[in-house]
């Protein structure tokens, strides 16, 4: 099988899709976890050797992207009372220093997660180099089941939103330059604004978002994001934009299937499964800025 990216994928992250923690909740919830499984079995199939993670929750900078480079990634669901539930993957050391350095030749703000090479000002801090977050561990969760791979894991940042989609295509640069099999994860959920009384208030324009989301996720043209008007982005109050478009970068040029496997949003957050498999790969599209 040919090196670069297998497939992406959009998942969400609430931690009540954690059995243990959801408990009575997790029957709301049973689209979503059927999803999980069934978007697991799919991504086993292809035999990745590394799992590409972005994540809205991974500490980030204003200003740049980061990379996790230590060599053990782990977290637990501490914060959310059950710290017996702990997750620890490999870190790709070669592969996330590749794409630190084709993304500082390319001129592409991206660092080592706790430097301060760029000199941007961090929101929340840094975190702890080696410190995986909920919104990698919930969809890893479910992916370690039946994968058992090393990880990298990316921030998002306040950058354009092309900025975005040249990460992603310089991640598939680098996978295919170190003959990497990887499958990229893109993590977020949707309008945090469906119903009254949902985290981030009640707006009427949120579903017009998620419908939107979910009509290019179902039909993988994700070209279509740029059509969103920025001012209903900011209604849907959601966290998973940018993940997606970097998932895009990393896809964009190739021949690819998509399935939309689930969506749900019973405590007013919009929950998004779906597989977008590359079937056959256009030669001679590479990162570029």
């Amino acid at each position: 099988m040919l090196a670069g990216i297998l497939a992406g994928c959009i998942c969400p992250h609430p931690p009540l899709l954690i059995p243990a923690i959801g408990g009575k909740e997790l029957s709301r919830v049973q689209k979503t976890v059927q999803a999980m499984r069934e978007l697991a079995g799919k991504l086993s199939r292809l035999n990745p050797q590394v799992l590409v993670f972005i994540s809205p929750h991974t500490p980030m900078i204003s200003g740049a992207f980061t990379v996790k480079t230590h060599p053990l990634l782990r977290g637990d669901f501490s914060m959310f009372g059950h710290p017996e539930i702990a997750i620890s993957k490999e870190c790709d050391r070669e592969l996330a220093s590749a794409i630190i350095e084709r993304g500082i030749s390319l001129g592409l703000p991206i660092e080592e997660a706790g430097s301060r090479r760029h000199g941007a000002r961090g929101l929340g801090g840094h975190g702890s180099a080696e410190e995986l977050d909920h919104g990698i561990l919930v969809p890893l969760y479910y992916i370690a089941e039946r994968i058992d791979a090393p990880l990298i894991s990316l921030s998002i940042s306040f950058l354009p939103y092309d900025d975005h989609r040249i990460l992603g295509r310089l991640v598939r640069e680098c996978c295919r330059g170190l003959g990497r099999r990887a499958v990229f994860v893109a993590s977020g959920d949707l309008s945090h604004r469906l119903i009254p009384g949902a985290p981030a208030g009640f707006s009427p324009r949120s579903e017009e978002f998620d419908r939107a989301i979910c009509a290019i996720a179902q039909s993988g043209e994700f070209d279509r994001l740029d059509e969103i008007p920025e001012d209903l982005v900011e209604e849907a109050g959601e966290c998973g934009l940018r993940s997606v478009y970097t998932m895009h970068g990393a896809l964009k040029g190739e021949n690819y299937s998509s399935e939309l496997l689930s969506y749900e949003g019973p405590f007013g957050v919009g929950y998004l499964v779906s597989v977008h498999e590359v079937i056959t790969r256009r030669e001679g599209v590479e990162a570029g800025r």
